[in-house]
């Protein structure tokens, strides 16, 4: 999920992962000592609603995920740190950054074949000193 997500519909798609309904969310969290009604964790879901940081902590814990994830800068372009995430071995991470160079080599080139990248005059070296 990107950043940019809402948080609320980031709650639904967590919650229906775990195959959660939300009455079955709303009872847990009673469990946990809020009383949220389902209509209320539907409003939050939809972004009609805000929710507060307790209320945030505590369907994490009932969904068992953590609360960093809504605070997380995406990086998901960057191939290494997505296998880092996943707890991949060094020599696998090491792999994938070479493999994540030639693709960004193959998309410089492709930017220069388009076009899309204009060379830029240098001045000749006596110049620049």
């Amino acid at each position: 999920m990107s950043k940019h997500t809402p948080i609320g519909l980031q709650i639904k798609n967590f919650r229906e992962e775990k195959g959660l309904s939300q009455n079955e969310v709303v009872e847990r969290l009673a469990e946990k000592g809020i009383n949220m009604s389902r209509e209320t964790l539907s409003k939050i879901e939809n972004g009609n609603r805000a929710l507060s940081a307790m209320e945030l902590n505590a369907i994490c814990k009932v969904l068992n995920i953590d609360i960093n994830v809504f605070f997380e800068e995406n990086e998901d372009d960057d191939l290494v740190t997505l296998f880092r995430r996943k707890n991949y071995s060094e020599k696998t991470l090491e792999e994938v950054e070479k493999l994540q160079d030639v693709i960004k080599m193959f998309i410089y080139q492709k930017k220069i074949y388009n076009g899309e990248f204009k060379s830029q005059k240098k001045k000749p070296l006596w110049e620049e000193c």
